[in-house]
């Protein structure tokens, strides 16, 4: 939500929250080149555990790569406790773990059960329906709460990654997707010939097989999908994609014929969409056929660049700045585990704590305050007062997500870490401690992508009792991306424990100077008119009329 502040929906940084019995419009309005894969999600609490889904951006003209229709795949976690239930626990003295997601959901399915005797719709695999010859572009997101998703489809190991975090990148090869909470791939999948798949003898049927990494005891979550090529005998192909294989096979398009991928609408057919006449479905196989491969910290290091060449990256001699932010986890205050930051626990619950807290951007409008750069600088990067990190403009600043542990008993896990705000360049990851001049060797011939979330992997150690892994980004601070943003683990276990910050590009004069006063007092003030109710609308001043 760059261009839109007042709306990133960001709790206590941007805005206040939306009051029990309110809701709130949200003003979105793509730019050029913002054409891509987004989400949504409620940002309080545990409750993007299920208030979330997949947002499209279109192209204003036409877009750079030619496929013949779209396929959206939303990954996730199922819980059978309440959000509540799990955020109490997680925040409990002493320490209570919740437990791990009881599914690895895609499409809202589990996959764990068979069509035609799943106890539940749920525990079906999901069914996405190809035709033979076609190009597609499939859009994945992941929004798990905790879980780390590596997928393969079975026979189709020839993709093409060609967007990242709802921007285009060069065309770059892979033989599978690999998603963190938070992140958006889109792939170009081309589907095997009517011949092809008369000599795989598949019968047109091929699993998509997701699990997550091992856990600290073997243990791991996995689930199937099924990708299907239509037979004349399956589901009815209207518009885009009939007139695409009809065109495509030299066959007359009728809007009302049945073509390959789906039966016509009026025939008979059982609650999983299967035509009677159709062959049984597939059972679920009962081993995970995705291969979990010791390179899943490498999958597409260093290989994503953007396809918009006028991008200008800023290089190591520009940087005015560099800012390492170590990650830890302790029970020091008292028996409650929390994550940190450079020392500092961020979420809700310890923001209001403090005296007199009051969102960073209510804050500049209302009192002219902005976090205090000079005592940022002397403690680590943030304001004791304030717990803001300022940043200020003109400033090219690289970011060091360093995963350490002043405790060596403490486990190391993976951080799905995201930006709110302008994009980041990424400049990569790698275990023990960052070398900025041998990194920055590796832009020479490559330039690093913009993105707004990338991993900090765990790689379990490296011979350093307290260093495991770093993952770095470049910012360059202009007038263009002023204002309060979070930057977070996208894990929500995570966020409610702690591991978020506060960060303010710019000061209060250039936010007064730079964005239009917003909603008066209806947005200035908690549950103010800017937030609707039963009884009357919202009071909406448009930031872009």
């Amino acid at each position: 939500m760059r261009t839109a502040p007042f709306s990133d929906g960001t709790p206590l940084v941007t805005q206040w929250p939306i009051p029990p019995g309110h809701f709130f419009d949200y003003e979105i309005r793509p730019e050029v080149g913002d054409a891509g894969t987004y989400i949504y999600h409620s940002h309080s609490g545990f409750q993007a555990v299920t208030a979330h889904g997949q947002l499209i951006v279109r192209e204003a003209e036409k877009h750079p790569y030619q496929y013949d229709d779209e396929i959206a795949i939303l990954v996730a976690d199922w819980y059978t406790k309440t959000d509540s239930e799990i955020e109490s626990a997680l925040t409990s003295d002493p320490f209570i773990w919740p437990g791990e997601p009881e599914a690895l959901i895609l499409n809202g399915r589990s996959g764990i059960q068979s069509l035609g005797n799943a106890s539940h719709d749920s525990c079906m695999p999901s069914v996405i329906t190809v035709i033979p010859g076609m190009t597609y572009r499939v859009r994945f997101a992941s929004l798990a709460a905790l879980s780390f998703t590596i997928l393969e489809i079975e026979g189709h190991t020839d993709l093409t990654v060609i967007e990242a975090d709802g921007r285009y990148m060069k065309p770059a090869k892979t033989d599978r997707i690999q998603l963190g909470s938070g992140q958006r791939f889109s792939i170009l999948l081309t589907t095997k010939s009517p011949s092809e798949l008369a000599a795989d003898g598949k019968g047109g049927e091929y699993w998509i097989n997701y699990r997550t990494p091992d856990g600290p005891r073997g243990n791991y979550l996995s689930g199937k999908a099924l990708l299907k090529y239509g037979t004349w005998n399956s589901t009815q192909l209207y518009g885009k994609s009939g007139r695409q294989f009809c065109r495509k096979y030299g066959k007359p398009f009728h809007r009302k014929r049945a073509y390959p991928g789906v039966h016509n609408r009026h025939d008979r057919h059982d609650r999983h969409g299967r035509h009677p006449t159709a062959p049984p479905h597939p059972k679920v196989p009962g081993k995970p056929a995705v291969s979990v491969k010791n390179a899943w910290t490498t999958w597409l290091e260093y290989t994503l660049e953007p396809l918009d060449t006028s991008l200008s990256f800023p290089t190591l001699d520009e940087v005015t700045r560099t800012l390492h932010v170590n990650l830890t986890m302790d029970d020091k205050d008292g028996g409650q585990l929390k994550f940190k930051l450079n020392d500092l626990a961020w979420n809700e619950a310890s923001f209001q704590q403090r005296p007199g807290a009051i969102p960073y951007l209510i804050d500049a409008y209302v009192n002219q305050r902005s976090p205090d750069y000079d005592a940022a600088i002397a403690n680590n990067g943030w304001d004791p007062k304030s717990w803001g990190f300022p940043v200020r403009v003109g400033e090219v600043i690289d970011i060091v997500w360093q995963q350490t542990n002043i405790d060596a008993r403490r486990s190391y896990e993976y951080h799905p870490l995201h930006a709110h705000g302008q994009r980041f360049w990424d400049l990569g990851s790698g275990s023990g401690e960052y070398d900025p001049v041998a990194n920055e060797q590796r832009f020479a011939n490559y330039t690093p992508a913009p993105r707004d979330t990338t991993i900090l992997y765990s790689y379990n150690g490296d011979g350093n009792a307290t260093t495991s892994a770093w993952r770095a980004w470049r910012y360059r601070v202009t007038e263009e991306n002023i204002g309060a943003w979070l930057m977070h683990c996208h894990l929500l276990h995570h966020m409610v424990m702690g591991m978020q910050s506060a960060w303010f590009f710019g000061d209060a004069t250039e936010i007064l100077r730079n964005l239009p006063h917003p909603y008066i007092s209806g947005y200035l003030e908690y549950g103010g008119s800017a937030y609707g109710n039963s009884t009357y609308d919202p009071f909406v001043l448009s930031y872009f009329d």
